[in-house]
C-alpha cells in the first residue's frame, strides 16, 4: 500500500525515523542502533498499527510486514513482535546473545568470551600449545583483566587470531595476538553478535569471526544492579591428577547504574567490577627424573644411553673427572656393562665427580617425583589475580543526532606460577607477574540528515599496556652462585639484565624451570575512524563508507639477555644425563632495544541489499582493503634476499638486507593495493515462515603484529647467539666436542639508528655476529592473507518463536602466513661425518643440533656447518612467508527457541578444517609445504551445545503461588563434542636439519615414524593405559624427517555440564534480590581435551599418555540487588 507513513521509534531513547512506502505499498528503514523499537504504521483512512517491542540487533536486517484495517484513527491496532524471527532479508550467518541470556546463564569468569561458542561454528577453546614461545613475545594469548578469555578460537575453520572485536563500534582487538583487549562488565553488555560467516561489506579486516559488542545505555528511569559472587575451596573437587583440592578463593563486587541525566535528552551508565582471585594451578602429570636419576644412577633407564663420547676435548674432560680413560665414539653404556673397559658409566652410574658444577647447584631446582617413580604433580600452588574495571557511557539526543561517548579501564595484577607462555617453568618455584592496563575512548554519532539518509560515525582510542612475564620466584640467585662462570671476556654468561637474573632457565624434554627468558614490556594503542552513510532509493538500500585505523605497538622484550640451555639428550641419548655432566644440546643468548611498530589500515566499501520483490533480496557489495605490512618506526627490521648486497650497510652478510635496500620496502614486504573482495547474496522468502539464503564472499585479513614483533634481536639492531653445537654447561661459548671458543659476543654496543642508502653504516663488527640466527623474517614478496567463504543455508519458524535453522558452510584459505625453515641442514653431509673414523682425530661427529658446527673430514675438508641453501654467514633462519592454505566445510544446525522468560538454544556442527599451519608458531616442511598438511589443530568434527534458561512453574507444581514458589530459573550450557586431533613430534632433530626456530619450546617439524596399519587403539580413560597404541610410532633414523603426519587422529573430547539455579525475591516493585547457585562440571566429569592434554612429544617418557585435565566441579553463590 503507497503513501504509509511509518515511524521507527525507539523505546528507550526516544529517539525516531521516519519513511514513506513507495508505489509497491515497500519501505526501508536505513540501519538503526541497537534497541527495542515500536514501529507505527499510519494512513488516513485506516486505523494505526503499532508493532510493539520490535529489537534491533547488531547488525540485523529484519522483514516487519504489516496489514492495516480500514477505520479512524482514534483505533490503534497494537501487535507485539515474536522474540524471534526468520532471517528472510541478510545472507550473513551470525547469532546474537542478549543481555538476559548473558547474566543468566552459569559463566565461570563472567566474560562474554566464553558464550562465543554457543552457536554453530565456534570451536569452543583455544588450542594454541600452553607453552608455545616465539622468541621476542607470547605466541598464546594476553588473557584480558589477567585470566579472562581473549577469545582466541577458531570460527569457521579460520585462525585463532583473525578474529575482530569490536566493543561500540571501536576496534579493541589486541593485535600482536589476536584477542580482545576489552572484557566490559558482564552486565554493562546489552548483547553481542558472533558473525561467523559472510558478513556484510561493512565489515573487513579479519576473515574470522566479527564480535560486536553493544553496552548498556541510561534511560529515563533510573536502574541497574549491585552483586557479589563468590568461590571457595570448600566448595570445589579436585582435579584428576591431584591427590588434593587446588585452592580456590574468588571474590567479584560489583554493580551498574544508568538514568537521566536530562529526561528524554541527556542519559548516563555506569559500571564497576573487582576481581580478586586466588587459584592453585593444576600442573598436570610431568615427567621428572627419578630418585635414583637425581642420585646419577640410570640403571632403570638404561636403554637411553645409547650415546657415545663425542670429540677428543669432551672425552679428556671426562677422563680428567672420571679418574680413567675415556675416548671419542666409546659408548656411555651397553648392556651388561659392569666396568670402565666396557663403557664410559659402568652399571649406567654418573658418579658425583663427573657432574657439572652448575648441575650440582642446580639440582635442587628440579623437582623430586611425587606421583609414581617419575612424575610429579601439584596443584598447590596459586595463581592469583587483583583486577578492577570501570566504564561510563552517555547518549545524548542532540541537534546533530544520536551521540554516544564510552570509556572503559581496566587495571590487573597477574601472578602466575607457572608462565610457560613466556619460557618460563612449568614447575614450581618460579612464578612470574604480569600487569596490566587497558582503557578505551569511544565516540559516536548517529545522525539521520534531511533527505532521509542516515550516517554513523565511531571514532575509538584504544590503549592496552602490559608488563607480561616478569620473573619473581628464582629472581636473586646470582649465575656465578650457580657454578657459571660469568664477565664480560670470559667464554660464560654475560649479565645482560641483572634485574632479571636468577636461576638459569632449562629446557627439558618433558619440564622447564628457572626464571622466564620471552617476558615483554608491550603498549599497543590503536585509533580508529569508521564512517557509513545509508540512504534508501525505492527498492535499493545503499551503504557506502571507510574506515580508517593507525596502529602502534611499544615492544621492549626480555629476548634471553641472561641465556637459556636446551638438554635434549643429544650427548648420551637422556637429558637428564646430559644434564649432570654439563652437555647441553644447545645455548642461546639475545640481545637488543626497543622495537617500535606501526602499522597502518585504510578501507572504503560499498553495499546495496536489493528487494527484487517482495520474496527476493539480492545483497551485493564490495570492499577495498589496504593492508600495511607492519613496520618499525627506525626501521629496525631485516630480512633476507639471497646474493643481495646492502648498500645500507655495506659489510653485512651477502642476502641480509634492511628497509631501504633495493627492493625493500619499509614493511619490508610491499603494501598490497589491489586487495577488492566482492561479497554476494541471495535471500529467498516464500513466506515470513521460510527463507532460502545463500552468499560468497572474499574477505582479507591483517597480518598479526607478532609477524614483525618476532624478528626483534637480528644485526646489526640486536643479536641471538645460538651455539654452534653442543656447548660446556659452565662456560657455553666453548664447543665440548673440540673445545673451540667461539668468543664471547656480549655485551654489544647500541645498535645504529638512522641508517640509509644515502648514510650508509660501516662500522658494524659483522665477523662478531656470524653466523647469524635470525628470528623469523619477513619475505620481501608477500601477499595479503584472504579466505573465501560461502554458504547455503535454510531457516523454518517452526512454531512462534521457535526457529530452525541448517546451512553448509565452507572456506578457502589463501597466502596463509606460516613459518618454514630458510637454512635447513643437509642430512647427507652430516651422515658423512657422523662417526668417529669419517671425521679427523679431534674432530667432533656430526649429529642432531650441530647443523652449525664445524668438522674435519678424514681427508682434511673442513666443513663449516652443514647448512646449505644461505652459507656458512647463516645459522638457524626461519622464514615468514605467505604461501600457506587451508580447507573448511560444515553442515551447521541450530534450533532457538524463546518463550516469556525461558529460552533454549541448540546448536550441532559437524565439520572439518585441514591446513599446513594452524599458528605462526608451527613450522612447515621446509622442502614442499604440502608434506605438512594435516586437520587443523582446532579440528573438532563433532560439537553440540545446548544452552538454555527455564522458568520453573514451581506454582503449578504445589499448587500455590506465593514469593516461594515462583520466579524460579534453572539455566545452564551442556556441550558434547568429539576431541581435538594430537599432535605428534620429535624434539630429538633425528632429520638433521635443524628446523628448531629458538630452541625454547618450539616443536620441530620432525615428526615420529608411524607403522600404516597398525591398530592405534584411541583410549581416552588414562586409568586403562595410554590415549592411543605407542608401539604404532618409533623414533627415525637419523637422516629422516619421519612419516607420521603432524596430526591424523584425535583425543578426547569434551562432555560438560553447566548449570545455575536462580531465584528472584520481589522487595518492592521496583527491586528484587536474586540468589543464585552456578556449578561448572556439575557432574564432576574427568575431561581431558585441553591443548597438550596428550603428549605427542616421541622423546618424551609420557609419549602417548593423557596428562593434564580440564578443571573438576566448581560451584560459586552469588547475589544481586536489582533496581
Amino acid at each position: 500500500m503507497p503513501g504509509v507513513t511509518v515511524t521507527a521509534t525507539n523505546a528507550v531513547l526516544g529517539t525516531q525515523i521516519i519513511v514513506v512506502t513507495d508505489t509497491q505499498g515497500l519501505y526501508a528503514l536505513p540501519k538503526l542502533p541497537v534497541g527495542r523499537y515500536d514501529l507505527n504504521f499510519q494512513l488516513e483512512g485506516f486505523k494505526p498499527l503499532k508493532r510493539a517491542s520490535i529489537v534491533v540487533d547488531a547488525d540485523a536486517a529484519l522483514q516487519i510486514n504489516a496489514t492495516l484495517e480500514v477505520g479512524t484513527q482514534s483505533e490503534t491496532v497494537t501487535v507485539t513482535a515474536n522474540q524471534i524471527r526468520v532471517d528472510t532479508v541478510s545472507t550473513q550467518l551470525g547469532d546474537v546473545v542478549p543481555a538476559d541470556t548473558m547474566t543468566t546463564l552459569s559463566l565461570n569468569g563472567r566474560s562474554y568470551t566464553d558464550l562465543l561458542s554457543i552457536q554453530p561454528g565456534v570451536i569452543p577453546t583455544t588450542t594454541i600449545q600452553p607453552n608455545s614461545v616465539i622468541m621476542a613475545g607470547v605466541t598464546g594469548t594476553i588473557a584480558p583483566s589477567g585470566q579472562l578469555n581473549a577469545g582466541n578460537v577458531s570460527v569457521s575453520g579460520q585462525r585463532e587470531t583473525a578474529n575482530g572485536f569490536l566493543v561500540n563500534g571501536g576496534d579493541v582487538q589486541e593485535h600482536m595476538n589476536g584477542g580482545t583487549a576489552v572484557v566490559p562488565n558482564l552486565d554493562s553488555i546489552e548483547e553481542f553478535r558472533v558473525l561467523t560467516n559472510n558478513f556484510d561489506p561493512e565489515h573487513g579486516n579479519y576473515n574470522g569471526g566479527i564480535i560486536n559488542v553493544v553496552t548498556k545505555s541510561g534511560s529515563d528511569m533510573v536502574h541497574g544492579d549491585v552483586f557479589e559472587f563468590f568461590r571457595n575451596t570448600s566448595l570445589d573437587a579436585r582435579n584428576y591428577f591431584s591427590p588434593d583440592r587446588a585452592t580456590f578463593s574468588q571474590n567479584q563486587p560489583g554493580g551498574t547504574i544508568g538514568g537521566p541525566l536530562k529526561r528524554q535528552k541527556l542519559f548516563f551508565f555506569g559500571d564497576y567490577e573487582a576481581t580478586r582471585t586466588t587459584q592453585g594451578i593444576e600442573t598436570g602429570l610431568i615427567p621428572v627424573p627419578s630418585s635414583a636419576e637425581r642420585e646419577g644412577n640410570f640403571a632403570g633407564v638404561a636403554s637411553l644411553l645409547k650415546g657415545t663420547v663425542n670429540g677428543r676435548y669432551w672425552a679428556d674432560l671426562l677422563s680428567q673427572r672420571l679418574g680413567y680413560a675415556v675416548s671419542p665414539g666409546e659408548p656411555y653404556y651397553v648392556p651388561g656393562c659392569t666396568t670402565a673397559a666396557q663403557c664410559v658409566l659402568p652399571n649406567a652410574v654418573i658418579p658425583l665427580r663427573a657432574w657439572s658444577l652448575p648441575a650440582q647447584r642446580l639440582l635442587q631446582y628440579t623437582p623430586a617425583p611425587n606421583s609414581g617413580e617419575n612424575q610429579f604433580s601439584t596443584g598447590a600452588f596459586a595463581k592469583t589475580v587483583r583486577d578492577d574495571k570501570f566504564a561510563y557511557r552517555v547518549d545524548g539526543n542532540t541537534r546533530i543526532g544520536l551521540l554516544s561517548g564510552y570509556y572503559f579501564f581496566d587495571d590487573y595484577r597477574l601472578d602466575n606460577p607457572y608462565p610457560g607462555q613466556q619460557g618460563g617453568a612449568n614447575v614450581p618455584g618460579f612464578d612470574a607477574l604480569t600487569l596490566g592496563r587497558a582503557r578505551l575512548y569511544s565516540l559516536g554519532n548517529n545522525t539521520v540528515l534531511s533527505n532521509g539518509a542516515v550516517n554513523e560515525f565511531h571514532a575509538t582510542f584504544t590503549h592496552n599496556a602490559n608488563n607480561v612475564g616478569f620473573p619473581n620466584g628464582g629472581r636473586g640467585v646470582t649465575l656465578a652462585s650457580q657454578g657459571f662462570v660469568t664477565g664480560p671476556g670470559t667464554p660464560g654468561i654475560v649479565v645482560q639484565a641483572p634485574e632479571l637474573e636468577g636461576v638459569e632457565n632449562l629446557a627439558f624434554d618433558a619440564f622447564t624451570m628457572g626464571v622466564t627468558i620471552t617476558g615483554v614490556n608491550q603498549i599497543n594503542q590503536t585509533l580508529n575512524f569508521s564512517d557509513g552513510l545509508s540512504k534508501v532509493f525505492g527498492t535499493h538500500t545503499i551503504k557506502v563508507g571507510g574506515q580508517l585505523q593507525f596502529s602502534e605497538v611499544e615492544l621492549q622484550p626480555n629476548a634471553t639477555f641472561n641465556g637459556t640451555f636446551t638438554f635434549a639428550g643429544t650427548e648420551t641419548g637422556s637429558d637428564f644425563a646430559d644434564f649432570l655432566l654439563g652437555i647441553p644440546s644447545n645455548y642461546i643468548q639475545s640481545t637488543g632495544g626497543i622495537f617500535h611498530l606501526r602499522n597502518k589500515y585504510g578501507a572504503l566499501f560499498a553495499q546495496d541489499s536489493w528487494r527484487i520483490g517482495s520474496r527476493l533480496t539480492f545483497n551485493y557489495g564490495v570492499r577495498w582493503d589496504v593492508m600495511q605490512p607492519w613496520y618499525e618506526r627506525d626501521n629496525q627490521i631485516q630480512t633476507i634476499v639471497p646474493d643481495q648486497r646492502s648498500i645500507v650497510f655495506p659489510g653485512a652478510p651477502l642476502g641480509l638486507v634492511v628497509p631501504g635496500d633495493r627492493g625493500v620496502a619499509r614493511g619490508l614486504s610491499p603494501t598490497r593495493w589491489g586487495n577488492v573482495a566482492p561479497r554476494v547474496g541471495l535471500a529467498y522468502a516464500p513466506s515470513e515462515k521460510f527463507s532460502i539464503r545463500g552468499s560468497y564472499g572474499v574477505f582479507y585479513t591483517a597480518f598479526q603484529g607478532l609477524s614483525a614483533g618476532i624478528m626483534y634481536g637480528v644485526p646489526p639492531y640486536g643479536y641471538n647467539y645460538l651455539s654452534p653445537a653442543p656447548p660446556l654447561f659452565e662456560t657455553p661459548f666453548i664447543t665440548a666436542a673440540d673445545g673451540t671458543n667461539n668468543g664471547q659476543r656480549f655485551p654489544l654496543p647500541p645498535p645504529p639508528l638512522g641508517a640509509s642508502p644515502s648514510s650508509p653504516v660501516t662500522n658494524i663488527d659483522w665477523p662478531k655476529l656470524i653466523p647469524i640466527n635470525a628470528d623469523p623474517f619477513f619475505a620481501t614478496d608477500n601477499k595479503t592473507p584472504y579466505s573465501e567463504n560461502y554458504m547455503f543455508s535454510v531457516q523454518r519458524e517452526l512454531a512462534p518463536n521457535a526457529v530452525f535453522t541448517a546451512s553448509y558452510v565452507g572456506s578457502r584459505g589463501h597466502n596463509i602466513l606460516v613459518i618454514r625453515q630458510a637454512n635447513p641442514g643437509n642430512p647427507a653431509l652430516c651422515l658423512s661425518v657422523s662417526e668417529p673414523d669419517q671425521v679427523a682425530p679431534g674432530s667432533p661427529t656430526c649429529g642432531p643440533f650441530a647443523e652449525n658446527g664445524v668438522f674435519v673430514a678424514k681427508d682434511g675438508q673442513v666443513i663449516n656447518g652443514t647448512r646449505g641453501p644461505l652459507g656458512s654467514n647463516y645459522g638457524t633462519v626461519t622464514r615468514q612467508e605467505t604461501t600457506g592454505y587451508s580447507r573448511y566445510n560444515a553442515l551447521e544446525l541450530n534450533v532457538r527457541y524463546t518463550r516469556r522468560r525461558s529460552s533454549v538454544q541448540a546448536g550441532y556442527t559437524l565439520s572439518k578444517s585441514v591446513d599446513v599451519g594452524s599458528n605462526l608458531g608451527e613450522q612447515v616442511n621446509p622442502f614442499d609445504i604440502r608434506l605438512s598438511e594435516a586437520p587443523s589443530a582446532f579440528d573438532m568434527r563433532h560439537n553440540f551445545v545446548v544452552s538454555y534458561n527455564y522458568d520453573v512453574p514451581f506454582s503449578k507444581l504445589f499448587g500455590r503461588q506465593n514469593e516461594w514458589t515462583e520466579r524460579w530459573t534453572i539455566s545452564g550450557t551442556t556441550r558434547f563434542t568429539s576431541g581435538f586431533p594430537i599432535t605428534l613430534y620429535n624434539s630429538a632433530d633425528t632429520s638433521l636439519l635443524g628446523t628448531f626456530g629458538n630452541g625454547v619450546n618450539n616443536n620441530l617439524v620432525d615428526t615420529p615414524n608411524y607403522t600404516p596399519g597398525c591398530d592405534l587403539r584411541l583410549n581416552h580413560d588414562p586409568s586403562k593405559g595410554s590415549a592411543f597404541n605407542t608401539a604404532c610410532f618409533s623414533l627415525p633414523a637419523l637422516g629422516d624427517i619421519g612419516s607420521a603426519p603432524r596430526r591424523f587422529f584425535y583425543g578426547p573430547g569434551i562432555h560438560n555440564f553447566d548449570m545455575a539455579l536462580l531465584k528472584d525475591v520481589s522487595l518492592t516493585p521496583t527491586k528484587a534480590l536474586q540468589i543464585r547457585l552456578e556449578a561448572f562440571n556439575v557432574l564432576n566429569h574427568p575431561q581431558f581435551y585441553g591443548a597438550g592434554a596428550v603428549d605427542g612429544n616421541i622423546t618424551s617418557s609420557t609419549f602417548g599418555q593423557i596428562i593434564a585435565a580440564s578443571s573438576p566441579r566448581l560451584i560459586q553463590i552469588a547475589a544481586k540487588l536489582l533496581f
